[in-house]
């Protein structure tokens, strides 16, 4: 009988010292976190200040992370971090430009702030999309899943022979290989690169595929090797419509028919303007091309113009400003030199674009474009071999997707 109660009694004990499956002990963090984002124009200096650290902490703090990410390169909606204790005193500050960097200034100890960075490990996958287009390339593509940042490339691939705010139609149709850069848990974090590119209309049928040579320079070529890319855009900006084509015609302001000797491109005031083609600035400021009406002053207003090989000039009229190139400097093609105004003899807002070939207008809608250089002879087995590899996601088309 002694021997079954001192069991029972043992028991007891026991089971009250053990705390039940189910009982969730919760950690009570003893920091305080404010999250913030940038805003249109505001630096991260000003947004810590408004959130109430001391100006020589923000000092610190922002000195410190400028040493690690040049702030000058803040956007609006950075995201950023504070944590402070029960005292309200400053332990970390996190700065998130994306997805996938996160910098850290963090307290120590001994009241010192040291510097860390965080970078998210991303899985890059293969993904196949196909399509036709019924409204906009834009609307086909992202029917597709397909992410803006690989719209645009695909865009940019093809744009020395396709227009694609003009020349798009019903039943055109694409293909895409290309790279999706994922968090371990799936989620699409960003775009990688695209590897094989199709687009095809009424006029026009061309394959890419993307080949880095032995120098490290990456273009896409045919499938001989030959450059997609050639000497000129197609356009030197995002338009709305053309508003006047090369040739003859009445100016609206002069009340005279005279010949046009460019394309005007009309456009959202302060719309970027790109360099068509490597070349060298040697005019910048305002230039005439029309007489002086009503005592207006004259012209193409503030104007850029660059000289490029073989002759050739490209002129860009009515820009409201200036990009921070000047006379003399060297600009690559895509490099904005401007941007869309209405100076000048102008009625609204608008890009008046020439290309000269030894001085003599030549209309940009007709020009016969020069590709860059092909593949080296030396490289043709390298590339025809990582053709062949792109081309098996040809065959397969859409049944690939299974495997995004």
């Amino acid at each position: 009988m002694n021997k079954f109660v001192l069991i029972v009694f043992g028991l007891t004990v026991l089971l009250s010292c053990t705390k039940p499956k189910n009982q969730i002990v919760e950690e009570i963090d003893p920091f305080i976190y404010r999250k913030g984002n940038l805003k249109q124009g505001e630096t991260l200096a000003k947004a810590l200040l408004d959130e109430g650290l001391e100006n020589g902490l923000v000092y610190s703090l922002v000195n410190k992370l400028d040493s690690l990410y040049d702030l000058r390169h803040a956007h609006p909606n950075d995201s950023f971090t504070i944590k402070l204790d029960s005292l309200n005193i400053l332990q970390e500050l996190s700065y998130q430009p994306n997805q996938v960097v996160n910098y850290r200034i963090i307290r120590d100890t001994s009241d010192v702030f040291y510097s860390q960075i965080d970078s998210l490990q991303l899985v890059k996958v293969i993904a196949v999309a196909e399509g036709e287009i019924t409204s906009s390339l834009w609307q086909a593509m992202s029917d597709e899943n397909i992410d803006p940042a690989t719209i645009v490339m695909f865009t940019q691939i093809f744009q020395w022979d396709v227009d694609f705010f003009i020349d798009p139609q019903e039943g055109d149709k694409f293909f895409v290989v290309y790279e999706k850069n994922l968090d371990r848990e799936g989620n699409f974090v960003k775009a990688g690169n695209i590897l094989a590119a199709k687009y095809s209309s009424k006029g026009y049928q061309e394959t890419a595929y993307r080949y880095t040579n032995k120098k490290n320079v990456t273009r896409y070529y045919d499938k001989q090797g030959t450059c997609i890319q050639k000497a000129f855009l197609k356009s030197p900006l995002n338009y709305k419509r053309i508003t006047s084509y090369f040739g003859s015609r009445y100016h609206p302001i002069s009340k005279r028919t005279r010949f046009h000797n460019g394309v005007d491109y009309a456009a959202s005031y302060g719309t970027p303007v790109e360099a068509s083609a490597d070349g060298k600035i040697i005019h910048r400021g305002w230039k005439g091309g029309h007489p002086t009406v009503n005592g207006k002053r004259g012209g193409y207003g503030r104007t850029i113009i660059i000289r490029h090989g073989n002759g050739y000039k490209t002129l860009y009229g009515h820009l409201s400003s200036y990009g921070k190139y000047r006379v003399g400097d060297r600009v690559k093609q895509h490099d904005v030199i401007g941007y869309v105004g209405s100076t000048g003899l102008s009625t609204g807002n608008h890009l008046h674009y020439t290309i000269y070939h030894y001085d003599k207008s030549i209309n940009p809608l007709s020009l016969k474009n020069v590709s860059g250089p092909p593949v080296p002879r030396s490289e043709m087995d390298i590339f025809l071999a990582s053709l062949e590899n792109l081309q098996r996601y040809f065959i397969f088309g859409f049944s690939r997707k299974k495997y995004d």
